[in-house]
């Protein structure tokens, strides 16, 4: 940090050019002025209007050239909010000094009572709070000022950012550049996909070997699943991640558990002596309260995931819940409809549902 003597010049941003580029033009004005070698110039940006919400320019502050305090003083620094007559009061940032920093800034803040303390990073003013009084103790807090609640909270957590930054036992200087292309991801996405659809089109086939044509019926199903996934996904304008082809084909494997449930359960009719009619009716209202316990329990952590989760989470979260309606819906009500088509129009005696049947 350093201390400001008073504000210098301001430079509204036009509407023709970015934030750099007004800062680019007030330095080429700066460097035309004789600027003594203690001093130099400082550039903080203006905060937002808080009309129209757009961001203003640039101000100079006029510093001495030598930090007063730096960075490897600071241990810590945190948002907190002040309470003002026992309501919420404004936003502020403490900040915690290590022994060595506290008698440093106690001696500062000390000299310059009633003037400002620029904090500076990356050779931009990332905030000039004004020194009320002398500070002692190592710690100090930094009030974010006026203004809507949000606002100030946005502003604390990002000269919070610009502390801890500070506090960094060196600066970060990169190595080397290089740059990596989409292939890479593109690969992974393929791999995925790949996997997904060779394990699907196994666990399709056994359905066939293993219940016949029943199985055959559950495969349609499962593919129609497959679609109306892919379906909802597109309207939502989804992009298809690692996390979202593993909600996928996890939502596909509990589709066919479904259906595994509703054929043994029509089995055990059918062992019982039930006619197929009454087997397959038999067989889905006796099937149907586990699977809609299962999809429940997991529709419910899904939503918790998509609440509370980031990112990869998120979109597994929404693949996920996707998946579960969709495997509710094809695994129950499309498959009995097709069974009681069969069963009914097509008046079957001898229903296929595995080699005893």
């Amino acid at each position: 940090g350093k201390t400001v003597q008073t504000h210098f010049v301001r430079a509204v941003k036009r509407e023709t050019e970015t934030m750099l580029q007004a800062r680019d033009r007030l330095k080429k004005w700066v460097a035309t002025l004789n600027v003594p070698d203690d001093h130099q110039i400082g550039y903080e940006e203006l905060p937002q209007d808080p009309e129209t919400g757009k961001d203003v320019g640039w101000q100079t502050l006029y510093l001495f050239s030598r930090a007063e305090v730096t960075g490897d003083y600071i241990t810590d620094a945190m948002v907190s909010q002040e309470q003002n007559q026992g309501v919420g009061g404004s936003y502020a940032v403490s900040v915690t000094f290590s022994p060595a920093g506290a008698d440093r800034f106690e001696e500062i803040t000390g000299a310059n009572v009633q003037r400002r303390f620029a904090i500076i990073l990356d050779d931009t003013v990332k905030s000039a709070p004004v020194i009320k009084t002398k500070i002692g103790g190592g710690r100090a807090s930094i009030t974010i000022g006026s203004g809507a609640p949000e606002k100030q909270l946005e502003d604390a957590k990002k000269l919070e950012i610009v502390l801890r930054a500070g506090a960094l036992p060196a600066p970060i200087t990169p190595s080397n550049e290089s740059l990596i292309g989409p292939s890479l991801g593109k690969d992974a996405i393929n791999q995925a996909l790949r996997g997904m659809f060779v394990g699907t089109g196994l666990v399709l086939l056994f359905m066939v070997v293993y219940y016949r044509k029943s199985g055959f019926v559950a495969d349609v199903c499962v593919v129609f699943n497959l679609a109306l996934q892919l379906a909802v996904l597109a309207s939502f304008s989804a992009t298809m991640t690692l996390p979202g082809i593993a909600g996928l084909a996890l939502t596909l494997g509990m589709s066919v558990d479904v259906n595994v449930l509703i054929n043994e359960r029509i089995r055990e009719e059918l062992r019982a002596g039930r006619s197929v009619r009454a087997a397959v009716e038999a067989g889905y209202d006796k099937a149907f309260s586990s699977i809609l316990d299962g999809h429940v329990t997991i529709l419910i952590s899904g939503l918790i995931l998509a609440q509370y989760g980031t990112g990869p989470v998120k979109a597994f979260a929404i693949t996920l819940i996707v998946g579960i309606c969709a495997s509710l819906f094809t695994g129950v009500f499309c498959t009995r409809l097709v069974f009681e088509w069969w069963v009914r129009g097509a008046k079957v005696k001898r229903l296929s549902v595995g080699a005893e049947f």
